[in-house]
């Protein structure tokens, strides 16, 4: 009799021989399908193969949850697990940046220059201390921070996707530090982000002009230190190693003065910085030029334009011509150019690289309609455009970047008013439509005009003219003379027998008195964002002065030999 145990293993391994008949055959019939979607067909195209296949493997329920499970699986490893899921976006290509502010421990002021590495990148710092690294791999990485003089710095951070700001990073200084205080030469005021550099060693001021250079021990007697800050003149100083005592460093505006002189017996043109260092001869006189010329100084560049007789031309009737020429002190060697010759030449202002002036047309009688012309010339191109022309004009304003002209009725009809026309003669708009007489400026935003007996104000803000009372109560035009950030305007009034120069605030539209003097006058020319160049004309002396307008007491700079600016217009 056969045993009950032997039975039943017979009867499993019958089952099993038939589960596992079952399964080869099942996967018997996957690979072959799979193996025909990729067989040949001369009936099917590639594209319908795989289409069938992913077609059969979605339609099949075991099939296409198996996938859905093992795709979420895999997607939740790679995106939980963050070496997975940095491993993954860095193999795509996917790539972050950084930002880093390395500050000096000591100071707590930024650092320039300063190596940072990262994620295999390397950056230096900017003036800010700020570092700024692009295409930096994903995931955790060393940060290092090397700068001479410095203690070396490194930490492990994790970069993710993004711009990763890093914040702040102090360094300890390990060499030797020197000090310096660093102040405005006129005011006293400190200097705040002035750069003392030497060699590769830089560092910048703080909000009290303090500002604290570290180097490596140094191997000569004395070290040669610049300090450099915006609009002022780069001053050298020459550090002791051995001396650790804070240094006082006085700055002065970079920008020079341009004045005439005649102690050589001719009328010169010089050009000085504003401590009366540093003179330089820019332009000889030729001993031809008469006592009534002008000069003047571009608001922005370091040009000038220069109205004389020092070319000794003539006209057919004997009277010697005006020359108007443009000296250009930028670079290393002073050039110059003739723009034009006439009877008389009036400079009206400056535009950015646009000279404004008025000149008599050549060979034009004193009855030619159009024998003045209004020019505007670019200084960057060489051309010339004429605005206006008309017998005489009754008077020329600039106003900002903007020209006010008020054509005479003389011998034509018709084109009398008062106009208006942008520094680039461009823009031409009719203010009044009869013929002005005169312009007076009254404040910074209000010009007054006389029409015959009838007066005017004009807003420059809102463009509306109102008919006044009565002429102004002194008729004198204010030259306003705006500063280069266009916060403040100066212009210089008569007060108690002195002269006063006047700040006018733009925003508050408050005035406060800078200095009265005596004698005291135009030109006014801004050097600095706070410095002024004016001058002084009397019996005594006449010579040019500087003030900040924030404080302290005002230098002479020069003597010099007066000469016309732009102070008044004059018409015949």
């Amino acid at each position: 009799m056969p045993n009950q145990d032997e039975d039943n293993f017979d009867l499993d391994s019958a089952v099993d021989d038939v589960t596992l008949d079952e399964s080869n055959e099942l996967l018997s019939d996957q690979d072959k399908e799979v193996t025909e979607a990729f067989i040949p067909d001369k009936n099917r195209s590639l594209k319908q193969k795989f289409k069938d296949f992913f077609k059969d493997l979605w339609q099949n329920p075991k099939k296409r949850w198996s996938l859905i499970v093992g795709t979420t699986v895999l997607l939740i490893a790679v995106f939980v697990v963050p070496p997975s899921r940095y491993f993954m976006l860095n193999t795509v290509g996917v790539r972050s940046s950084a930002s880093i502010t390395v500050l000096d421990e000591s100071t707590s002021q930024p650092l320039k220059n300063v190596t940072v590495k990262l994620s295999g990148v390397e950056a230096k710092t900017d003036d800010d201390g700020i570092a700024k690294l692009e295409k930096l791999k994903l995931g955790n990485t060393q940060l290092v921070i090397q700068k001479r003089a410095f203690a070396e710095t490194s930490k492990n951070i994790t970069l993710g996707w993004g711009s990763n700001p890093l914040g702040e990073e102090k360094i300890k200084p390990v060499g030797v530090q020197y000090s310096f205080d660093v102040k405005d030469f006129l005011s006293g005021q400190p200097i705040e982000k002035a750069e003392a550099i030497s060699g590769e060693y830089s560092a910048f001021s703080d909000e009290k002009g303090r500002v604290v250079l570290t180097i490596d021990q140094p191997g000569e007697d004395v070290i040669e230190i610049t300090v450099k800050a915006s609009n002022y003149r780069d001053e050298p100083v020459d550090q002791e190693t051995e001396k650790k005592d804070v240094q006082p460093v006085a700055m002065v505006p970079a920008r020079k003065q341009v004045f005439v002189s005649k102690r050589s017996g001719k009328y010169d043109v010089y050009q000085i910085d504003v401590d009366g260092k540093n003179e330089q001869l820019v332009l000889s006189g030729t001993g031809n030029e008469r006592d009534d010329m002008s000069l003047v100084p571009s608001p922005d560049e370091n040009m000038a334009a220069l109205v004389s007789s020092r070319d000794s031309t003539r006209n057919e009737d004997g009277f010697l011509l005006s020359t108007l020429t443009l000296i250009d002190m930028n670079g290393n060697e002073t050039t110059t150019e003739s723009i034009t010759k006439s009877e008389r030449v009036q400079i009206i202002g400056w535009s950015g690289s646009q000279l404004v002036y008025v000149k008599i047309a050549e060979g034009a009688s004193a009855s030619t309609p159009d024998r003045h012309r209004l020019i505007v010339y670019n200084v960057e191109t060489g051309e010339s455009k004429e605005v206006a022309k008309t017998n005489y004009f009754n008077d020329v304003l600039m106003i900002g970047d903007d020209i006010y002209y008020a054509p005479s009725g003389a011998y034509q009809e018709g084109g009398q008013g008062l106009y208006k026309v942008n520094a680039k003669g461009e823009n031409q708009k009719i203010v009044f439509n009869s013929e002005v007489w005169n312009l007076f400026r009254t404040d910074y935003d209000t010009v007054m005009f006389s029409v015959q007996a009838d007066w005017y104000e004009y807003d420059l803000a809102s463009s509306k003219v109102l008919a006044a009372s009565g002429p102004p109560v002194a008729q004198v035009t204010r030259i306003y003379i705006d500063g280069p950030e266009k916060k403040r305007s100066l212009w210089v009034d008569q007060r108690d027998g002195k002269g006063a120069l006047v700040a006018y605030d733009t925003e508050s539209k408050e005035e406060k008195v800078v200095k009265m003097q005596s004698g005291l006058t135009y030109p006014v020319l801004w050097v600095s964002p706070s410095t002024v160049v004016y001058r002084i004309n009397t019996d005594q002396e006449t010579a040019d002065y500087v003030v900040n307008i924030n404080g302290g007491e005002p230098k002479k700079i020069v003597d010099v030999t007066n000469t016309g600016g732009i102070d008044k217009w004059y018409y015949y």
